[in-house]
C-alpha cells in the first residue's frame, strides 16, 4: 500500500518546511500586466508613411525649380478652391497616422506625450510633403492641407490613446492575433489587410490581379506565343472578343471567363489566409469578413469616385457566379492538410497571374479605367492599381517562404540529438 501511494503521500517534516505558506499562495496581489509593444503597429506605421509619400508625390516626374521657397505656402493666402470634401478627406487621410503612431510607440511613450508625438509626426510629414510638392507642377502646396492633415493626425492620436493599453497590453488585438494566427504570420496579415484595397482599381475582371507583366513589361496586347499555346489547349478561347457584338454566346463566354478568374483568385486568396491561421481559428467567419470587406471597400470607393453611378455596377453575373462557386469550394478545401492548402494556393495564384496577363481585356474595362483615373482620388488610383498588380506575387513569396520554413522544421526534427 505504501508503494502505491508513494507519489501522493503526505510530505515529511523537512518537505513541509520547504513548502511556501498558504497565505503566500492566495493573499499576494495579482502580478501587474506586462507592457508589450506591437510589431504589427510599427510595420503598419512604416507602410502608411510610404503610402502617404506615394500619394503626395505621384507621379514623381516633371520636377521643376520655379525659384519659389518650398515653405512659401505657409504664409500664402488661403486657397479658394478647397471644398468640404477635400477638407474632410485630408482629415480622414491622416487619422490612421496618428492612431498608428500611438500604437507604435507604446509602451515607451503613452498618454498625452503619445498624442503630442502623433501631432508632431503629422505636422512634419505633411509639411515635408507640401514643401516637396513645390517642385511638382502637377501638385499645389497648400497651408490648408497642412492644417487639416495635422488635425487628422491629432484626432487619430486622441481617439487611440484610451485603447492602446487595452489593445496591446491587456489582450485585444494581441490575444486575437495569437489565438487565430500562427506566430510568424505578420506578413500574411498585412497582405490580407491590403487585399480589399487591391480590388479598388477596375481590373479587366473582378479580382483579376497580377497583370503587371502585360501592362508594364510587355505590349498591352497578349503575347503571341502564349496566346497560341493556350489556344491550342482551349480552341476558340480568344474568339469571343471579336464576336462580342454580333453573337450573344460570346458574351456568355466572357461571363464564364470572369467567373473563372474571380473564383480562382478568391479561392487562392482564401487558402493563403488559412495557411496563416491556426486550427482552432474561426476560419469561415474570417474568410467571410475578408470577402465582405473587399466588396464593401470596392463598392464604397466606386460610390465616392462616381456618385452618379451605382456602387455595385461592377458586380456582373459572371463575377457573382464566381464568388458563389469559389466560396462553396473554399468551404470544402479548408479541411485539407495545411501543406496541401498551401500548394493549391500557390497553383491558383500562378494560374491567376497567367490568366490576367494572357486573356484579352474586357472591351468595357478600358473605358472604366480611363474614367477612374479622372475621378476624385486620382493620386490614389495608381497606387491601388500597383497593389493589385503586385499582390499575387507577394502572396507567392509568402507561401514559398512558409514552405521553406516547414521543410527546415521537419529536417531539424529528424536530426538525432
Amino acid at each position: 500500500m505504501g508503494g502505491f501511494f508513494s507519489s501522493t503521500s503526505i510530505p515529511s517534516s523537512r518537505q513541509r518546511q520547504q513548502l511556501p505558506p498558504v497565505t503566500a499562495l492566495h493573499s499576494h496581489p495579482a502580478a501587474p500586466t506586462p507592457h508589450r509593444h506591437s510589431p504589427l503597429a510599427r510595420a503598419g506605421l512604416g507602410w502608411f508613411v510610404l503610402l502617404v509619400v506615394y500619394a503626395s508625390l505621384y507621379p514623381f516626374a516633371g520636377w521643376t525649380d520655379t525659384g519659389v521657397s518650398p515653405f512659401a505656402f505657409i504664409t500664402a493666402p488661403l486657397p479658394r478652391y478647397n471644398t468640404g470634401f477635400d477638407i474632410l478627406t485630408n482629415v480622414w487621410g491622416y487619422m490612421p497616422l496618428g492612431m498608428l503612431t500611438v500604437l507604435a510607440v507604446h509602451p515607451r511613450i503613452t498618454g498625452w506625450r503619445a498624442v503630442l508625438l502623433a501631432l508632431l509626426g503629422g505636422l512634419v510629414l505633411s509639411g515635408a510633403m507640401e514643401a516637396i510638392q513645390t517642385y511638382l507642377p502637377t501638385r499645389v502646396s497648400s497651408n490648408v492641407d497642412l492644417a487639416t492633415n495635422t488635425l487628422g493626425a491629432l484626432v487619430g492620436g486622441i481617439v487611440m490613446v484610451p485603447f492602446s493599453a487595452r489593445l496591446i497590453d491587456r489582450g485585444g488585438l494581441r490575444r486575437l492575433r495569437r489565438r487565430w494566427f500562427e506566430p510568424h504570420a505578420t506578413f500574411a496579415i498585412l497582405l490580407l489587410l491590403a487585399w480589399p484595397f487591391a480590388q479598388i482599381f477596375p481590373q479587366e475582371f473582378l479580382f483579376s490581379m497580377g497583370g503587371v507583366i502585360r501592362s508594364i513589361l510587355l505590349d498591352p496586347s497578349p503575347d503571341a506565343f502564349v496566346v497560341n499555346l493556350v489556344n491550342s489547349w482551349f480552341p476558340g478561347l480568344f474568339d469571343w472578343q471579336d464576336k462580342l457584338q454580333a453573337h450573344p454566346e460570346a458574351l456568355q463566354r466572357q461571363e464564364l471567363l470572369e467567373a473563372l478568374i474571380t473564383a480562382c483568385s478568391w479561392i487562392g486568396t482564401g487558402l493563403l489566409a488559412t495557411v496563416a491561421m491556426r486550427r482552432d481559428a474561426p476560419v469561415l467567419r474570417l474568410l467571410a469578413a475578408l470577402l465582405a470587406g473587399a466588396l464593401v471597400v470596392k463598392g464604397g470607393a466606386t460610390l465616392l469616385q462616381f456618385p452618379a453611378s451605382g456602387a455595385w455596377d461592377w458586380l456582373a453575373s459572371g463575377a457573382r457566379f464566381g464568388l458563389i462557386v469559389g466560396s462553396l469550394v473554399l468551404v470544402l478545401l479548408v479541411r485539407l492538410p495545411r501543406w496541401l492548402r498551401g500548394a493549391l494556393a500557390m497553383t491558383l495564384l500562378i494560374v491567376l497571374i497567367i490568366l490576367s496577363n494572357v486573356l484579352p481585356p474586357s472591351p468595357y474595362s478600358w473605358v472604366s479605367a480611363q474614367a477612374w483615373r479622372l475621378g476624385r482620388f486620382v493620386h490614389f488610383n495608381s497606387l491601388s492599381q500597383w497593389i493589385g498588380w503586385l499582390w499575387p506575387f507577394l502572396g507567392l513569396g509568402y507561401l514559398a517562404w512558409r514552405a521553406e520554413q516547414t521543410q527546415l522544421q521537419r529536417r531539424d526534427s529528424k536530426r538525432p540529438d
